[in-house]
This record gives C-alpha cells, sequence and structure tokens, in this order.
C-alpha cells in the first residue's frame, strides 16, 4: 500500500523556527452531500429544482440474455421429451392413458416449467454465471438432479405416474442438450464482449500501478470473459502517520497520467460522496476496487453502501475485500480473482414494492385521519392563531433538501431560540439536540407529540416522494454538516416517518446508539423489517418513551 510520510515537528527553541502545524487529516469520504454537484446544492434556498438519480441501475441487456436463455432452455427440455418419446415409442402409449388425453402435450410443458424452475434453482441465471465456465456447468449438473428428484416429488404428492424411464431419459437428454446450449451461448456472449458489447462499464478505483494492472487483466483473453469495461477511474493513495502505524486510514486523490490512448479515454473521479452517483451518470454497472483501501477501513464500508444501494455492482480484489451486510460471491477467475458484493434488498422489484406500500399506506392513513387532522388544526389555530402546518428545510435521500410538513407543536419563532436553548441547557447544538420540557411547546403541542399527530401530514412527504414510511428520520443541514463518513450513509435511503429510532426509545437514545440504529437499517432493510418497524410503531406511540 503506497504511504505518504508525514513530517514530524521539530522541538521549538530559540535557535529555530517555529514548528510546523500537527499533521491535520484530509477531509473524509463524505463531503456533505451524495449528489454529483449539479442543480441545487443542500444549501441552496430554493428547494428541488433538481434530483439526483435514485432508480436502481438496471442492465437491460442482462435480462433479454436471461430471457432468451429461458426460452431456449425450455426448448431443450421439449427436444429432450422429443428425442425420448421417440426412442421408446411405447412410453407415449402410458402417458397418455395416464393423463387420458393429450398427455403427450402436457407432460413435455411440465417437464419444461420444472427444468426452467430447476436451473433457476441451482443459479445458473444469476449474474456473471455465464462467465464461470466450469462453474456453469456444475449448476446445470445439479439442475439436473433438482429436476429429477423434483419429478419424483410431485409424482408422489399429486399420484401422477410419470414413466420412469421416460423421466431418466428426459433428465439425460436435457441436461445434455442445455450444456451444449449453455456453451454455445457463452462463446457467443464472449465473442460479443470482445467488440465491447454485452460488458458492465466499469469505474477502477486504486492506486495508479493498482488500476493500470486491472486494466490489463481485464483485457487479456480470461478478463474478458468477466465482462468489466473500464469506463473511468478513481486514483487514490493512503495517507497515514509514521509515529502511528495502527492510526485510522486516510485516502487522498493522486493524479492519473494517462499511458496509452486506450487510459486517456477514461473519465478520472475524485474520491468523495458524489463519485457514485458521477459513476451512475456514466452509466456505470460496476465499481471495482483494486488495492489501497484495507479491509477495515470505513471508507470502504461506506462505498460498499453507496454503489449497492443505487443498484451498482461493488467488485473487489480478493485481498482487498472484507464488506459487512452484502451478499459476497466470489469469481475465481485466473485473470483476476474478484469478490462481488450485493444488497439485494436495493434490486428495483423490491424498491417497486416499498414505494407501492408507502403510496397505498400513505393514502390509507391521511383517509383514516382526516377528521383527527381536521380537529387538531383548529385546536392549534385557536391557541394562538399562528399557522397550522409548519414547514421546515431537512435533508433528504442523496443530501437533497426538500420541505417537510408537520402540524406546529412549538412557538412560531421556535426556530430562532434553538442555539440559546442548547447553551442554556449546557449541551452542543448538534445531531439529536432535543430538550424536555422545551418552553417553545405550546400547550395542544404537547399532547400531539406525545401521540406523533404532528407528524402525520409527513405522508404528504411520502406521496410526494420525499420520504418513505420507514427510514431514518430527516435531519436539518447543520446535522448533517457533522457527519462522519460511515454515519452519512444514512443519506442513501429516503427519510422515514418512523424507523428503528421511533421505536427504539426517539430522543432517550444516546447519539451513538442513534448512529448504529440508523446504518444498521441502510446494510439490512427489507420489506418484512419495514412491516415489523410499522407494527411496532403502534406500540411505541401508546408508551410514548422517548417522545418530547
Amino acid at each position: 500500500m503506497p504511504t505518504v510520510a508525514m513530517p514530524q515537528s521539530k522541538p521549538r527553541t530559540a535557535a529555530n523556527t517555529p514548528p510546523a502545524p500537527p499533521f491535520v487529516p484530509p477531509p473524509t469520504f463524505f463531503d456533505g452531500s451524495w449528489t454529483d454537484g449539479k442543480g441545487d446544492s443542500a444549501k441552496n434556498a430554493r428547494i428541488r429544482s433538481y434530483r439526483p438519480a435514485d432508480r436502481p441501475q438496471i442492465i437491460h441487456w442482462r435480462y433479454m440474455f436471461n430471457a432468451a436463455l429461458i426460452m431456449l432452455d425450455v426448448a431443450m427440455m421439449l427436444l429432450a421429451c422429443l428425442l425420448s418419446l421417440f426412442l421408446q415409442p411405447g412410453i407415449g402409449n402410458a402417458i397418455n392413458g395416464e393423463f387420458e388425453r393429450h398427455g403427450s402435450l402436457i407432460v413435455p410443458l411440465i417437464f419444461a416449467a420444472v427444468w426452467v424452475l430447476s436451473l433457476w434453482i441451482a443459479q445458473s441465471y444469476r449474474i456473471h454465471t455465464m462467465g464461470e465456465g466450469y462453474g456453469l456447468y456444475t449448476k446445470i449438473l445439479n439442475a439436473a438432479l433438482i429436476f429429477f428428484v423434483s419429478l419424483c416429488t410431485i409424482g408422489y404428492l399429486f399420484e401422477i405416474d410419470f414413466p420412469r424411464l421416460f423421466s431418466i431419459m428426459a433428465t439425460f437428454f436435457g441436461w445434455i442438450f442445455t450444456m451444449i446450449e449453455r456453451w454455445l451461448m457463452r462463446r457467443m456472449l464472449h465473442k460479443n464482449r470482445m467488440h465491447g458489447e454485452n460488458t458492465y462499464p466499469t469505474v477502477i478505483v486504486g492506486s495508479p500501478a493498482g488500476i493500470r494492472k486491472a486494466i490489463h487483466n481485464l483485457t487479456t483473453e480470461p478478463g474478458n470473459a468477466m465482462g468489466y469495461l473500464p469506463i473511468a477511474v478513481c486514483p487514490i493513495t493512503s495517507i497515514t502517520l509514521e509515529a502511528d502505524p495502527d492510526a485510522p486510514q486516510h485516502l487522498a486523490p493522486v493524479p492519473f497520467e494517462p499511458l496509452d490512448e486506450q487510459e486517456a479515454k477514461l473519465k478520472v473521479l475524485p474520491l468523495n460522496s458524489r463519485m457514485p452517483q458521477m459513476a451512475k451518470k456514466l452509466g456505470a454497472n460496476a465499481v471495482l476496487v483494486t488495492d489501497v483501501m484495507t479491509r477495515d477501513s470505513e471508507t470502504l464500508r461506506t462505498l460498499s453502501l453507496a454503489v449497492e444501494s443505487m443498484g451498482i455492482e461493488l467488485a473487489i480484489a480478493a485481498s482487498v475485500a472484507d464488506i459487512s451486510g452484502g451478499r459476497m460471491q466470489l469469481r475465481n477467475n485466473s485473470a483476476m480473482p474478484i469478490l462481488t458484493a450485493s444488497l439485494p434488498q436495493y434490486s428495483w422489484p423490491t424498491r417497486f414494492v416499498k414505494r407501492t406500500l408507502d403510496i397505498f399506506f400513505s393514502c390509507l392513513a391521511l383517509i383514516v385521519a382526516a377528521i383527527p387532522l381536521a380537529i387538531v388544526a383548529a385546536l392549534v389555530k385557536l391557541e394562538d392563531g399562528g399557522p397550522v402546518i409548519y414547514k421546515q428545510n431537512r435533508i433528504g435521500q442523496y443530501g437533497v433538501p426538500f420541505k417537510v410538513y408537520k402540524i406546529r407543536s412549538m412557538r412560531v419563532d421556535a426556530d430562532k431560540m434553538d442555539v440559546a436553548l442548547a447553551q442554556q441547557a449546557g449541551v452542543e447544538h448538534g445531531i439529536l439536540f432535543k430538550q424536555k420540557d422545551d418552553p417553545r411547546i405550546t400547550k395542544i403541542g404537547h399532547f400531539i407529540r406525545k401521540t406523533s399527530i404532528d407528524e402525520l401530514p409527513q405522508f404528504l412527504n411520502v406521496l410526494k416522494g420525499d420520504m418513505s414510511i420507514v427510514g431514518p428520520r430527516p435531519q436539518q443541514q447543520y446535522e448533517v454538516d457533522q457527519y462522519g463518513t460511515l454515519y452519512s450513509s444514512r443519506l442513501l435511503v429516503k427519510p422515514g416517518i418512523t424507523g428503528p429510532w421511533q421505536i427504539s426509545g426517539r430522543s432517550d437514545l444516546s447519539q451513538e446508539e442513534a448512529e448504529y440504529l440508523d446504518v444498521s437499517y441502510v446494510e439490512n432493510w427489507s420489506v418484512t423489517t419495514d412491516i415489523a418497524i410499522m407494527l411496532k410503531t403502534a406500540g411505541a406511540i401508546v408508551h410514548g418513551s422517548g417522545a418530547y
């Protein structure tokens, strides 16, 4: 790992100059925003003329390729059944007798459906499978075993007497034909990749030497089969203090001087939190880390969350990889062994389900709460004559600001008193600052805060797409400005009306506990987890713990 030695300060004496200032580590990976810097910044007063791309990256050619594989797999099994019937004509009569009529048509269709399902269970349609070589053929053999066992199970459960000889012959011929089909498709895929087609546009992160080595490896015949096509680089180096080798790793960008025409075509991206969005705008499907980053690097963990949450695959040289939370897969290629990491919950089907549930439950909540909201709105208006709805700038997904809606529970000038109250309480006005017995809260405000009625208008934010029902709570800009590298990953998901913070003590949590819950949610959320959190939120509202 390249290391930059930092000069040591000399003792101050009358005979020499003042000592050099102590070394200050460079800024963290998170520089205040996850956007690529275009459009309105997080501090711009005009809200949302720009929204970053928050849709997961979809590799269209791979879905078309898998669709073609499925159709060919069906054809191979139908061909296997046809050959079996041709070699043993008497089997057809037995099948027709079992199904009364049209058995010779029905049974091959059942076999074809079970065959495709078996191939799916054996993970033969999984990403990168067609580039695995012998690993692909092992999966097809496993699928054949699954297929035969499935036929026996279906026959036993539904009392269908599939002719044994026919089942054995169909399994064997289906396996042989599919092996040949996949071999031909794999050759076609590799040929296309030699011409730059059916590839994964990739951003390579590492030292200049590591980047060049990766580019060379990926252009060899075995490396080309992996399908990673370099489109951009992110050259970095590691800065450590010689006096403290165990200090946290700090990464800094370095120049990348192209040595040939191929390298001159590559974009150079900076190492900061805007890099994943820049990579996505370039159409990248993968980010490949070659070296420099250590396994315990906080930046590597944060980068993995950032790119995977955008539907971009994180590929890591086997010597570097140690990613928590992601689903790991080893690509043991002779040119360059690589581990890939992915978070399945950030796939587009899962996001679609989450968004659908957000819209459904938001509409339901607004309809059910319409009358209580009208009563509370009248009480708020009658108490001091101020506005009912309180709007405040909050920071949303990728650091983009938005207006959050709440029923006002404080005095009209409450925002101007934040810093003074923090000083009066002797605490820092920062992340998670909230005061018990806050003098700014109105009489009706205590009730609507205790019951969380003040947050019901945020369902409008959910319908607009600013928030989700479940997620980390939306925070203000001054809180975001204090984020560390790992904690900034909470901006990779939409903020929520409720979340782990809401059901785990709310304002009674320490900053460390709240940060842990947020990062853990980003790594591990799922649709079922969201539903469980929504159910537990009802209990948290009834008990009112931490609500003030």
